[in-house]
């Protein structure tokens, strides 16, 4: 099963957003929870954790690309046991 990695509401009104540094490359593995994406912000710096445990297939934004809510970042490949 897939699992689309999508940029929550950070609750940061009017704050810009961009996509820092990703922590796992794709084909990398991920355990929920583990931080996968570094969100930039003019307020803070937050780090979004994998909701799910898999395979990172593919991300779908760069480093200091602009983002908003709801912005598909990356598709993992969940574990069978998630399925």
């Amino acid at each position: 099963m897939r699992h689309n990695l999508v940029l929550p509401d950070l609750g940061l009104k009017d704050a810009s957003t961009t996509a820092g540094r990703w922590y796992v490359e794709p084909g990398g593995v991920v355990i929920q929870g583990d931080r996968v994406l570094e969100i930039v912000t003019d307020a803070a710096t937050v780090d979004l954790p994998s909701p799910v445990s898999g395979r990172l297939l593919r991300t779908l934004v760069e480093k200091d690309q602009w983002l908003s809510v709801g912005q598909h970042l990356a598709v993992i490949r969940c574990d069978e046991a998630n399925d």
